[in-house]
């Protein structure tokens, strides 16, 4: 997972974006001296597999000179593609850029990401957005978690401890208490999270309590809404990279799975961690397979 001699597979559409990410990816390699897989869906309808594999040879050539790079080649849907190949490597680390944004609206557009991110259990790394032309952060000396119920699970800040507890950074829990409307009353009903910043901040501390990794742990903790509210939580953790639960990340609509807007908008690193108890499913698939 955020560990070493993880697997990093960088999936590419030769964008803008894709090659804004490049120092991200690298960075990501040396941190945890992993394996790189440099990974292309091409439509045959659209492009000859020549043509899709000299693109691909050209490509973040200095990949070459690590000492465990792979290129892989594959035609066919990028969804199912990429699902395919990862579905078979439970230690990896998906890393998908966004999409370039055009300032154009595109309503009947389906999230390659979320669609993604619903499906695999393994991690993913992405960003909320990114402009054409900019390059993605790279720092990754202060990690957010982003703790928004209780039941979405603790699968995600175990991760992230580990990734902290490796490279001497500091942790810091986020939460946001909901405003409280009319509708507050109802919430103890439909949720577990806590109603108050002090109580928030006491089950913020409590589960920091519970690791037992040798890591730096920050708390931080406001009431209001979240889209306006959490913007300010990373900006005063001066968190360069949020890890969060694929529960989290992940919106329905009517046209299928979207990245939830308050993430979607964030400048910095996204990794949307599933759940623990798919880890353990997956685990125990691929022994039986082995078996």
């Amino acid at each position: 997972m955020l560990q070493r001699e993880t697997e990093i597979v960088f999936a590419t559409d030769f964008s803008d974006s894709s090659h804004a990410v490049i120092p991200t990816v690298a960075q990501w390699v040396d941190t945890l001296d992993a394996k790189l897989t440099l990974l292309h869906i091409y439509d045959p309808k659209k492009t000859l597999y020549r043509e899709a594999e000299i693109l691909l040879r050209s490509f973040f050539a200095e990949a070459d000179n690590y000492q465990h790079c792979d290129r892989v080649l594959m035609s066919g849907d990028p969804c199912e593609g990429i699902a395919a190949y990862c579905e078979r490597r439970p230690n990896i680390l998906l890393m998908l850029p966004p999409s370039d944004l055009t300032g154009l609206p595109r309503p009947w557009h389906r999230s390659l990401r979320a669609r993604l991110i619903k499906r695999l259990s393994v991690p993913i790394w992405t960003l909320g957005r990114i402009n054409v032309g900019d390059s993605s952060p790279s720092a990754d000396r202060h990690i957010g978690v982003w703790l928004g119920d209780p039941e979405e699970g603790l699968s995600h800040l175990q991760q992230a401890a580990q990734y902290v507890s490796g490279t001497g950074g500091t942790l810091h829990l986020l939460h946001v208490v909901d405003e409280i409307n009319e509708g507050s009353m109802l919430k103890p009903l439909l949720s577990t999270a806590p109603m108050g910043e002090e109580t928030a901040d006491a089950w913020l501390r409590d589960i920091a309590g519970t690791l037992d990794l040798d890591c730096n742990v920050e708390v931080h903790v406001a009431q209001g809404r979240v889209s306006r509210e959490l913007p300010q939580l990373l900006r005063r953790s001066g968190a360069d990279m949020l890890v969060l639960s694929q529960h989290s990340a992940v919106n329905r609509s009517w046209l299928g799975p979207e990245i939830n807007p308050v993430f979607k908008r964030c400048t910095i690193s996204l990794v949307c961690v599933p759940y623990y108890s798919r880890f353990e499913e997956l685990h125990k698939q691929l022994a039986e397979s082995a078996a």
